[in-house]
């Protein structure tokens, strides 16, 4: 997904900051979502074989 948001790179180091503050926040919900599809797609995968093995016992 692509946004129009543009940073424009100021002079000023409150702005920069701004600029890497906001950043590090992108970051971090990529790598969240990213952890969660991950977490996801094993339990997706693990909970066949946890029933399987519950049941057999």
């Amino acid at each position: 997904m692509m946004t129009d948001e543009h940073v424009v790179l100021s002079e000023r180091p409150e702005d920069q900051l701004k600029a890497v503050e906001w950043a590090r926040e992108q970051k971090k919900k990529i790598l969240d979502d990213k952890s969660r599809r991950i977490a996801d797609a094993l339990m997706e995968k693990m909970t066949p074989l946890i029933l399987k093995n519950n049941t057999q016992k």
